[in-house]
Order: structure tokens, then C-alpha cells, then sequence
């Protein structure tokens, strides 16, 4: 449809200025009408000047519409969150834990929710770096870590699949997250297992410090998984495969793992070495021990102790680095008993944070 002809009276106007008459008085003066907006913006009755600005907005200022072949070419808006449906398809292909698929799953939902409505190749560095700051200002610098990791690894596999042109996760700043919870020492791992009032709390203790494996794995011990001398451990955060000797050591408490494994056989028949006795709330003899559970029991045996702990007092997972600290002491790979691929990160578990005396000859 052809555009409709301009007056007679505003044939000698650049396009989108107007003259106008003042019906009071018969002035001349003139208007310019922002395409886009259509919003109006007197000139003034000065005409050199008007037609200035007007030839000026047209060229520079004016939110002109984008000529046809543009708009044609211009590739459509995809919202973050269709990506995001796209990635957790990927994600769920790839040869890693349960676990680490269900941490994924819920952040991937968080990221759905914060930046989901955006288009997914306009995203900058800007409202990435904005989020994070959000998540380190909540006082969750530890999750705005995990977070970051995770938008690189979802910029990546768009950029891959032809989304974006580019990464603004990279050059983001990781957020610093001081590491406040405080270690345990063995006089205070002592004192905490003289006040585990239940049995399977003690078992739990025993098995951590000895084979130094994570709260989840020690839950999810069997009977069965005891076999040829050794304990078979499959960690369910990285699905690393342990076989750990049940003549396994610990000279500094006095623990073997083999006859710690035959002290959880007590008169209750159950498949778990860490198991309930006697019947708790909707738990009965023989079931297995509730993470949540697992760790109230020790934090409760802990403040029992009296001793006096910062704002972090150590928890249930700490055991994990009690352990490495012990088996390095005494001549053992604490790297192989962790399962973990790197030395640096077993150095971490390693590191006391100052909660001991260092010997010097």
C-alpha cells in the first residue's frame, strides 16, 4: 500500500515535518512526529531551523523502522529458557552422577528464573556479572561460584549449537568465598564420640575417620558391598570405584576398618551398616539413617562436648578431612582413599586451617 501523499502545504518539508497555523492568531509554526512513537515535538516557527533538526532526527535520532530486507534477515528472538530446555537434553546424555544431575537440575531452574526471559543471544556480560553480584550480596558466594561454572558450560554448548556468537561468562569476575566452617582435631573428634549417645551415630564416626568418605557413602553402605577383604564403595557424587581394605588402619584411634564393619552387625537384621535399632518416629529396626538425621545426631553430640567453636563449628563432613589429615600422618595416599582425580584438591583436605600444632625438629 502506498504511503499516503503528504499535504500541499508540507510537500517543501523534509519527511516527518508538518507546518501548522495557529487558528488564534494565523502563525506559522512547525512539528516533527517521531515515527516510531508518534509522539510530537514542536520546532518553533523558525523554518531553516526546524527543517535542521528534522533532516538531523531522520538521519540520526529518529527510531525509523528497519527497512524490510533487515527485518527479514533479522534473526528471531529466542528466549534463554528455550535454550535451557535445550541444554538440560544435553546435560542429561553426559556420563556423570546422579547427584550432579540433580544439583544441575535445580540451578539450571534458578537460572531459568532469574535470566529466562531474555533473549538467549543478547545476554551480555552485564546481566551475568549483575546476577552473580545479586547471589555474592546474599551473602552465597560459594553458590555464585557453582553458578558461574555452570552459565560458562551453558554459553559454551550455545555457542556450539549456533545460539551465540560468544561467551560473556569469561570474562566475569569469581566471586572470593572465604571458607569459615573450622576443622576437626582428634581430641575434639574424641570428645564428640564420647557423647554419641546412639550406637549407629558411633558406627557412622567409625567408618568416616577410617575410610574418609563422604556423609551420602557412609549412609549408603552394605553388607553386601563387603567381599574379598575389601569394601566396595561407588561415591555417588562422581561415581569414582573404591575398593578399600578391611584391614585398613587408623594407629592415632585405634580403629580397624574390618572389626569396625563386624560391631554394626548387632541383633536387628539389615542390608545397612548404618542402620536404626529400635523404632524412631517412622523408623524402624533395620532401616537406614537419614542424612538429616545423620548429621542433627553429630551436630547435637558436638555441642554436647562443650567445647568452644567459632561461628562454623565443623560438621559431619569435616570426618572427611580428619581423615585425610590421619592417613597422611601415618604413611597412607589420603588421595586414593578420597577418590578424588587431583592432588590439589586432596591438598585442600588436607590443609587444617590452624586447628593443629605443627611440629618443628
Amino acid at each position: 500500500m502506498a504511503p499516503r501523499p503528504r499535504k500541499n502545504g508540507s510537500k517543501d518539508l523534509p519527511p516527518n515535518l508538518y507546518r501548522k497555523t495557529d487558528s488564534r492568531n494565523g502563525a506559522t509554526y512547525y512539528s516533527y512526529r517521531d515515527p516510531a512513537s508518534g509522539k510530537w515535538y514542536g520546532l518553533g516557527s523558525d523554518k531553516a531551523q526546524a527543517v535542521r533538526e528534522a533532516v538531523h532526527a531522520n538521519h540520526t535520532g529518529a527510531k525509523i523502522r528497519p527497512a524490510l530486507a533487515d527485518r527479514i534477515n533479522a534473526a528471531p528472538m529466542r528466549r534463554f529458557s528455550e535454550w535451557i530446555d535445550e541444554y538440560r537434553k544435553l546435560y542429561a546424555e553426559r556420563d556423570v552422577s546422579q547427584q550432579s544431575k540433580e544439583s544441575a537440575r535445580m540451578r539450571l531452574n534458578r537460572l531459568e528464573e532469574a535470566l529466562g526471559h531474555h533473549d538467549a543471544a543478547a545476554i551480555g556480560t552485564f546481566e551475568i556479572a549483575s546476577y552473580l553480584k545479586t547471589l555474592t550480596d546474599e551473602g552465597k558466594a560459594q553458590m555464585a561460584r557453582a553458578m558461574r561454572s555452570l552459565l560458562s558450560d551453558v554459553m559454551r554448548e550455545a555457542i556450539a549449537a549456533g545460539w551465540r556468537k560468544d561467551n560473556p561468562v569469561e570474562v566475569t569476575r569469581a566471586a572470593k568465598v572465604k571458607i569459615k566452617r573450622e576443622r576437626l582435631t582428634v581430641d575434639n573428634w574424641k570428645a564428640i564420640y564420647a557423647e554419641a549417645k546412639q550406637p549407629w551415630l558411633k558406627r557412622a564416626m567409625e567408618l568416616a575417620v577410617l575410610t574418609g568418605q563422604r556423609r551420602d557413602d557412609i549412609a549408603g553402605m552394605l553388607f553386601k558391598d563387603v567381599h574379598d577383604e575389601h569394601l566396595h564403595v561407588i561415591q555417588a557424587k562422581t561415581g569414582a570405584r573404591l575398593r578399600i581394605s578391611t584391614k585398613l588402619r587408623l594407629e592415632s584411634l585405634g580403629l580397624e576398618l574390618g572389626e569396625v564393619i563386624k560391631s554394626c552387625r548387632d541383633a536387628v537384621v539389615s542390608k545397612h551398616l548404618v542402620h536404626h535399632s529400635k523404632t524412631v518416629s517412622k523408623a524402624t529396626p533395620g532401616m537406614p539413617i537419614v542424612l538429616d538425621t545423620l548429621s542433627k545426631a553429630f551436630s547435637e553430640a558436638r555441642d554436647r562436648t562443650g567445647i568452644k567453636f567459632g561461628e562454623s563449628p565443623p560438621t559431619f563432613h569435616e570426618m572427611r578431612s580428619l581423615a585425610a589429615r590421619l592417613h597422611a600422618a601415618e604413611g597412607r595416599d589420603p588421595q586414593a582413599l578420597l577418590g578424588h582425580r587431583s592432588a590439589a584438591m586432596t591438598a585442600l583436605y588436607r590443609d587444617s586451617r590452624g586447628a593443629e600444632w605443627i611440629d618443628v625438629a
